[in-house]
């Protein structure tokens, strides 16, 4: 084979391989990363199991002191679902992409749902008062 032709197949695997990999590229970054809840009557509920020979263990709160100021936080009505965040998100005081973020919360953070709201968002207790956060990552726990 001449030079020019083996040139010219080398040219055309490495335009197929460039383009492959910026297919790949792409697809990795517009995947879905998040459980999607739009109907919570309907929506999979996923479970966290961990090892299911050990039992719940009870966390103990240790006793207040004198000079520890007692606020009542609101409790979560009976049969409450619980959740976690799927990726880094804000937390926030209305449900919209307008209102303040109240915090930014890390991957796994977990927190007692109050109700999803079918404008996809969702409202929760979130440090002792109501806040919401995007249902798109929320993934909801049984724990």
């Amino acid at each position: 084979m001449k030079k020019t032709t083996i040139n010219a197949i080398l040219i055309a695997i490495i335009t197929i391989m460039s383009v492959s990999i910026c297919f790949l590229i792409f697809c990795i970054m517009t995947r879905p990363r998040y459980v999607i809840i739009n109907e919570p009557e309907t929506a999979a509920m996923i479970t966290e199991v961990s090892d299911l020979s050990e039992e719940p263990q009870q966390q103990s709160t240790p006793p207040a002191s004198n000079n520890d100021i007692e606020t009542p936080v609101p409790e979560p009505p009976a049969g409450t679902m619980h959740g976690k965040t799927s990726t880094r998100v804000n937390i926030r005081d209305a449900a919209s992409e307008n209102a303040k973020v109240l915090s930014t919360v890390d991957e796994g953070t977990t927190f007692d749902i109050i109700e999803i709201l079918d404008n996809g968002w969702t409202k929760i207790l979130y440090e002792g008062s109501e806040a919401y956060i995007s249902s798109n990552f929320v993934i909801i726990t049984n724990e």
